[in-house]
């Protein structure tokens, strides 16, 4: 039996979540999950500003404050921080590793990056069709910025049999991350589709961290404890494909029945396929129990062998969206709020070149009640001005949104 922690949910969770984890108790693994599709758009403008960024940065700070328990501990990690530069990640990594005087070895799975090889196979008949739309990657190929295929957990098994301590991939399949030491420790092969399956159900159901904990359940929510300081998950995972998800002892939120539903049905489209690079799992077979306290039983869960594509994430140059907020509180507040609006709008109007193709708002809306110590003043309130902007242009050079230095002004 191996134990899988999830330390990550998204770029920018909990930066104590991946120590907690490590320090309350034991485990095998500690998987971390950086990316979503924005991410990768986010990335993708780092590194075009800088060629040795477009990786999770706050992973390595992550590294170099856990490192020496990592090792001691024998805790082996795999993250997909390495977005768009997982090589550059490594160098990071590998630095940090020097810095503390350890001899760490780091992988990095490469591969997911195809945006050098759309054109040629666009001219094979590839036609990297939307998702949503079906509309075809031709009609924006000239504004693509990013290509990237979602890798399955092979090539993380791979990394781990070679003895790194440390996997760092690019843009793969989020349960791929636990599916992956599944495959190195207990010998799957790539026709196992029912335990790939299972790894798989349990590797989506930690990959969202906190989620599955408690943080995001509708039942009986009211009652969940301490979710200030809920505890993120981990997976005890079997040779057969038979897993339990919990959590340490003495950390907030809960693990139910309850908790474990809502993250299986969390963004898997058709739960009869749910598709990943490893197999189709049918999430309709999983079977859960509650196998004591913060303790839930995943089996059953059926497989059938993986699609012949993979799915891509691409990202391309659409314009920009501006965001505001001006706060304004103390007393005469709706002509000071009208004459802060009054003045975003004409804001928006003086650069009349975004109304093409634009649309633009102006939003009022409270967002707190103030009433100064000892004072029964009722026309005390604060209220907060909410304007944006959205062109499907790129900012010209010059404009107040083409990177320059802006200076603020003050409305209130």
């Amino acid at each position: 039996m191996i134990r899988i922690a999830n330390g990550q949910g998204f770029w920018g969770d909990s930066i104590d979540a991946p120590v907690e984890q490590v320090r309350r108790g034991p485990i095998d693994y500690l998987t971390l999950d950086y990316l979503a599709e924005v991410t990768m758009s986010i990335l993708q403008k780092q590194m075009a500003r800088d060629p040795d960024a477009g990786y999770a940065r706050d992973f390595v700070e992550m590294i170099d404050r856990l490192l020496p328990e990592l090792v001691s501990r024998n805790v082996r990690v795999v993250a997909n921080a390495g977005g768009l530069n997982p090589l550059a990640c490594r160098r990071a990594v590998l630095a940090v590793a020097r810095k503390h005087g350890l001899v760490v070895r780091v992988a990095a799975v490469t591969g997911d990056d195809i945006v050098g090889r759309l054109d040629e196979m666009i001219a094979r008949g590839i036609e990297f069709q939307n998702m949503d739309t079906g509309a075809p990657l031709a009609d924006v190929r000239a504004r693509v910025r990013s290509a990237n295929a979602y890798l399955g957990a092979f090539p993380i098994a791979q990394a781990l049999g070679q003895g790194a301590q440390i996997v760092i991939t690019g843009r793969c399949a989020d349960a791929s991350l636990a599916v992956g030491p599944m495959i190195h420790e207990f010998g799957w092969a790539k026709e196992d589709w029912d335990l790939l399956a299972a790894g798989t159900a349990g590797g989506h159901a930690i990959e969202c961290g906190a989620q599955v904990t408690g943080g995001n359940c509708q039942k009986d929510w009211e009652s969940i404890p301490d979710l200030a300081g809920i505890g993120y998950p981990i997976l005890e995972a079997k040779a057969d494909g038979s897993l339990i998800l919990t959590k340490h002892d003495g950390t907030g939120g809960r693990v139910s029945v309850a908790t474990v539903a809502e993250q299986l049905l969390y963004e898997i489209g058709d739960p009869r396929a749910y598709l990943t690079p490893d197999c189709v799992a049918d999430f309709t077979t999983v079977q859960l129990e509650q196998a004591g306290p913060d303790r839930v039983r995943l089996r059953g869960t059926r497989g059938r062998p993986a699609s012949d594509s993979y799915k891509v994430s691409v990202s391309y140059s659409a314009g920009f969206k501006a965001v505001g907020w001006v706060a304004t509180p103390g007393p005469m507040l709706t002509g000071r709020r009208a004459r802060a609006t009054a003045f975003c709008e004409n804001g928006w109007n003086a650069w009349a070149w975004l109304w093409m193709r634009s649309t633009a708002s102006t939003l009022v809306f409270p967002l707190a009640t103030v009433f100064p110590p000892r004072s029964r003043r009722r026309n005390w309130r604060r209220n907060c001005l909410r304007s944006s902007c959205a062109s499907a242009f790129e900012p010209r050079s010059g404009s107040p949104w083409s990177g320059s230095r802006r200076k603020s002004r003050r409305l209130c």
